[in-house]
């Protein structure tokens, strides 16, 4: 049970009650300090608990610009009713826009579409010319089988080692350039009938260009091209042939040559260029995303140049001058929302009878005591704060309904209306002495003796205590 913080004066409460008994019986109704006997009732108690708080706003904050400037726009007045993301005022920002639009430009001047283009064209052209000289080849390597398969059928026909390596190395370079004769013969007139192995290939790329075709094209090409330059260079001068066979063999192994370079250096130079291609794409994304950066960088600067409401709610402070320099996380001005809250401290004492979502009456000094305004109780802390050497606890009360008069920073008074009980036995508060957490009464039964008496109480409140035990309806008591 909750001692009331009115009777935790025992030694006070016992003197006053002593003496004023012992007065009482030496001058009687001339005594100093009135003693009276008064009979215990029934009646209602409801104890309450006195509170002294403030309004505040459950949201509240100062305001500054990021970073220093010349003041250039105020947009709000004090009282003016604001929206979360309304823009307050604002400083010069005309460099920073400058900034903006040149980085907007050298972002816009490295279109990746554009690149892209320009790449893939470059690429497409070195394709379409590779394709060509490879058509060339593959013709001119065909020619030069049939001029080597006229001399070898001339020369090297005997079944000797020498002519069947000679037959070996052909019978490859055909293959691999025209694919194999359906008899399987190496004679000048079967192979001018054939069109497949890489040189079919080459054709199937002119045919449908694309990258993948003619890449097909020129491996095959290369590989084959290879095979006859090995075919030419294994066919052996005779002394038997003719000048015109001699020099045809050796323009042979000359012009073999050359498109073995040609086809080579066009496969490189595809490779290169697609590596080229790449790297240039990939440089160019880079710049992209760093140039986004930058101007995403820029626009959080500019964002910093205006002061942004955080929340809605209304202006209680502007110290905006125009024109005027500001320093950075200097506040200039003050916005709250329009929910309003008091914030008081409720002592040890009286935390057992204080709960969240109990109620309570309010009144504000700037409306006097007849204004009330309901309230109830939204939160306490659970760790308290030492005032003045006594342990209190914070806590927050909103008011039941929002009066646009009630401004934060208002002083207000507070009663919480802890509990009721109803049709109990009372007697008055200056009828109770305490003393070493005892309670006790002085009965006037209507002798001049007079007997003392250990009671319970209950609850209290301005003018009567509680009695739960120790005492009857209609015993007398003296009070004073």
């Amino acid at each position: 049970m909750k001692i009331p913080k009115n009777l935790l004066i025992a030694g006070i409460a016992i003197a006053v009650i002593i003496i004023a008994v012992v007065l009482y019986f030496i001058f009687g109704s001339n005594s100093p300090i009135k003693i009276f006997s008064v009979e215990a009732k029934n009646g209602d108690v409801t104890e309450r608990i006195n509170l002294t708080g403030q309004v505040r706003a459950s949201q509240g904050v100062d305001l500054a610009f990021e970073t220093q400037g010349r003041i250039v726009a105020n947009y709000v007045k004090v009282g003016a009713k604001i929206y979360s993301g309304q823009a307050l005022a604002a400083i010069d920002s005309s460099v920073l826009q400058s900034q903006l639009k040149q980085a907007q430009a050298q972002l816009d001047a490295l279109n990746i579409d554009t690149v892209q283009s320009k790449t893939s064209a470059s690429l497409q052209t070195l394709y379409a010319g590779s394709l060509s000289a490879v058509q060339k080849s593959v013709t001119a390597a065909k020619d030069i089988l049939l001029t080597i398969s006229d001399i070898q059928y001339s020369h090297f026909t005997a079944q000797n080692q020498q002519n069947i390596a000679l037959q070996d190395v052909k019978a490859r370079a055909v293959n691999s350039l025209l694919g194999r004769p359906d008899a399987g013969s190496w004679t000048s007139q079967a192979i001018s009938q054939l069109n497949g192995g890489a040189f079919g290939l080459v054709q199937d790329a002119i045919n449908s260009p694309t990258q993948e075709n003619i890449d097909r094209a020129l491996s095959a090409s290369q590989i084959a091209l290879q095979n006859v330059g090995d075919s030419v260079n294994a066919l052996p001068i005779d002394p038997s042939m003719a000048s015109t066979e001699r020099a045809g063999i050796s323009a042979a192994k000359t012009n073999i040559n050359l498109e073995i370079i040609t086809t080579s250096a066009n496969i490189q130079a595809i490779s290169a260029q697609k590596v080229n291609n790449s790297a240039t794409i990939s440089t160019t994304d880079a710049q992209i995303e760093a140039a986004q950066a930058n101007i995403g960088a820029i626009k959080t600067q500019i964002s910093k140049t205006v002061i942004w409401a955080l929340f809605a709610g209304q202006v209680d402070k502007d110290n905006i001058v125009l024109g005027q320099i500001v320093s950075s996380n200097v506040p200039v001005i003050t916005i709250s929302n329009n929910n309003l809250e008091i914030n008081t401290n409720i002592s040890e004492i009286d935390l057992t009878n204080a709960k969240v979502g109990g109620q309570a009456n309010v009144t504000l000094d700037a409306f006097g005591t007849n204004a009330v305004f309901p309230a109830t109780i939204i939160s306490i802390d659970s760790a308290p704060t030492i005032i003045n050497g006594v342990s209190a606890y914070g806590a927050k009360l909103k008011f039941k309904s929002q009066d646009s008069s009630i401004k934060p920073g208002m002083t207000a008074n507070i009663i919480l209306v802890s509990e009721t009980h109803t049709n109990v036995l009372l007697v008055p508060k200056s009828a109770v002495i305490q003393n070493n957490n005892k309670y006790f009464v002085i009965v006037d039964s209507g002798n001049p003796k007079k007997e003392t008496r250990e009671v319970s109480i209950g609850l209290s409140d301005d003018k009567n205590v509680e009695i739960i035990s120790g005492l009857k309806l209609g015993e007398r008591v003296l009070a004073y």
